[in-house]
């Protein structure tokens, strides 16, 4: 069937409520900096566009750019958060919020700034004579405690020269033995008064750096890297899982060298590679030919983490350069939001309240997933935005937690997907779907002998047991009608094989209700009696009700005959446990998904004329049988089974 049409720009912006955003200077100040980094790389973006349709090898170097500024960003949203976590605890010291002498509040205080940023590997504060606290993570846990450098060998000199260097300084690579791993340490002054009171330190794993590259390649098949020179590797995706011993390397920073590393194109990088011309400033290309491929490697360097640039880059199969425009556009999205991920990220944490904002970010992506029964109460806060935010965030959870329980889960999040990927969705369509009426049969009686409890205990297991077995085949759960049940396939996503996933659905009913009784039974407990009705043809699906108050459901003909069809069942059950009832136009679409057999002509009520009904049957050996494709049902077939066993 075909769908209405949709709404056009003009309409939907006229009927789009209009909303008034208050905030305070500061978040303006925040949104107006990020908006202006958004114009700046949407532009670059949109010439880059442009100047792939006509040039190929234009569209190269926008990517290329492009993609390293999004490793690049990436890169420092690893590293940044060691400098923002120096100069938190620096900044506790020099307010006197935090006195370096006591050891006991100082080690409790770096373990809570190191378990608030999983990105650092570990942090520590050394007063003047060497001696202080520390906190880091080893073998998957935190550890805490004093740290006394007193006549130890081979002391970074950025330790040494603390008292006379004003600023915050890296450190080139170290190994740190005890977690057998290779550490980048940044070393932020203190000082109160003018005074020198040591100076906090704080180190990140180059193994976390390489985790953080493999990430970055699964998200956006990126194979990026960073050298520390020609010859070391800081970083590579292919590092992960692998272990190096440096504790007796004689000279040399302690990393793997580029042919230790499992990428031979990267260990011919410099001895055969072929440099590549004409690319954009700061980035530097080599094409380098080994087994038989070509591979292109793209790099430009990096300041800001100690006196030598490092090389960031990326490295691909030249095959790969002749990929789809949407590959650029897909790259410079995820660039621009990484961009704007870390300025968010670094002007928060910049204001002290990084903790408060990733348990808010955590909670809302709960809440976006419906996972509203797995979210904590966030805590208050002393910043009277945050307190405000958390209370208002909490009552919201509160209530959402109930409207959970109201409302579809699936059916929501099928609309919200469907509304991403088409823009619309939620506008009434003619769609033509399969409608699934159940019913328990003597439920009236079986309530009169039970108490109001122990009648809706009943109802929610068993609308449990059907909504299972319907939700496995991608059908939509509509409503429950006393000890009824309605349900529907094909919309809101359209589903070719609608009328097969009903027919699938009720057979899985069918199997679940009899294991079910089984259990009853054994419990010395009534059987349950269900009765099915389906029926495939056009409904209107889409939001209908009141101006106030509507639900997703569907209207029509088909609805009604589906309930006439469950309702005809009651004539056909006899002793059987399960009966399902199906039409023939719905058995026809089925395509031989579940054994039936043709009941004939039958008159529903309030219909005139006759309609084709067919019946499932369900034996203890059918679930073995592979389903064959059902022509359509006619006269002559009837008796017949429509499954593999013809």
């Amino acid at each position: 069937m075909l769908d209405s049409p949709p709404a056009s720009p003009t309409d939907s912006a006229r009927l789009a409520p209009r909303k008034r955003i208050r905030l305070p200077i500061a978040a303006v100040l925040v949104a107006g900096f990020g908006s202006l980094m958004l114009a700046a790389v949407a532009s670059v973006l949109v010439l880059g566009l442009v100047s792939a349709s006509t040039n190929t090898f234009a569209l190269l170097n926008d990517k290329a750019d492009l993609a390293l500024a999004g490793v690049e960003v990436r890169v420092r949203h690893q590293l940044d958060p060691a400098r923002d976590m120096a100069r938190f605890v620096a900044g506790l010291i020099e307010r006197g919020e935090l006195d370096p002498d006591d050891a006991d509040r100082l080690t409790i205080t770096l373990r809570g700034a190191l378990a608030a940023a999983p990105d650092v590997t570990g942090i520590a504060f050394l007063r003047p004579d060497l001696t202080g606290a520390q906190a880091g993570r080893l073998n998957g846990g935190l550890m805490a405690g004093a740290m006394d450098m007193q006549g130890d060998d081979g002391i970074p000199p950025e330790v040494l020269n603390g008292p006379s260097r004003g600023a915050a300084a890296w450190a080139d690579p170290f190994w740190l033995k005890e977690a057998s791993n290779s550490l980048i340490t940044l070393y932020q002054p203190v000082r109160r008064d003018g005074r020198y009171l040591g100076q906090v330190a704080v180190g990140v794993s180059l193994g976390d750096l390489s985790r953080f590259l493999s990430v970055l390649y699964v998200e956006q098949g990126l194979n990026a890297f960073v050298l520390y020179d020609h010859e070391h590797v800081l970083a590579h995706p292919a590092l992960v899982g692998r272990s190096f011993d440096f504790s007796n390397k004689p000279d040399g920073p302690p990393l793997p060298r580029i042919d230790q590393v499992d990428d031979p194109a990267l260990a011919a990088l410099w001895s055969k590679g072929v440099p590549v011309q004409a690319l954009k400033k700061r980035v530097e290309g080599q094409s380098v030919h080994i087994a038989g491929d070509d591979y292109l490697f793209l790099m430009r360097s990096m300041a800001g983490y100690g006196q030598r640039e490092w090389i960031i880059g990326i490295g691909f199969r030249e095959s790969e350069m002749n990929g789809e425009v949407q590959r650029l556009v897909k790259t410079g999205l995820a660039g621009l939001a990484i961009l704007l991920i870390s300025v968010a990220v670094a002007l928060f944490v910049g204001r002290k309240i990084s903790r408060q904002v990733a348990r808010l970010a955590e909670a809302a992506d709960r809440v976006r997933a419906f996972e509203f029964q797995t979210i904590a109460d966030l805590p208050d806060s002393r910043l009277q935005e945050m307190a405000r935010a958390a209370t208002a965030f909490n009552a919201m959870v509160a209530g959402l937690r109930w409207f959970e329980t109201y409302v579809p889960k699936a059916l929501v999040l099928r609309l919200m997907r469907q509304r991403e990927t088409q823009g619309d969705g939620l506008d009434s369509v003619l769609r033509e779907v399969t409608v699934m009426f159940t019913d328990i049969r003597g439920f009236s009686r079986m309530a009169e002998h039970r108490s109001a409890a122990d009648t809706a205990t009943l109802l929610n297991e068993h609308f449990t047991l059907l909504a299972a077995c319907i939700e496995a085949e991608g059908g939509t759960v509509d409503k429950f009608i006393g000890d009824s049940l309605m349900a529907f396939w094909g919309a809101p996503e359209k589903q070719e094989d609608h009328a097969a996933r009903a027919l699938r659905a009720a057979h899985a009913i069918h199997h679940a209700v009899l294991a079910d009784n089984g259990k009853r039974v054994g419990a010395g407990q009534e059987p349950i009696r269900v009765r099915i009705g389906l029926h495939s043809g056009p409904v209107v699906v889409g939001n209908i009700g009141s101006a106030n108050r509507i639900n997703y459901t569907i209207v029509g003909d088909t609805v009604n005959v589906a309930a006439r069809i469950e309702e005809l069942s009651a004539a056909l059950q006899g002793e059987a446990e399960v009966i399902v009832l199906t039409s023939g136009v719905t058995a026809a679409k089925g395509g031989g998904a579940a054994p039936l057999v043709r009941q004939g002509g039958r008159s529903l009520r309030g219909r005139s004329g006759t309609t084709e009904l067919w019946r499932l049957v369900a034996t203890a050996e059918d679930a073995g049988q592979k389903p064959t494709p059902v022509a359509e049902p006619g006269s002559a077939d009837k008796g017949r089974i429509l499954s593999g066993a013809d």
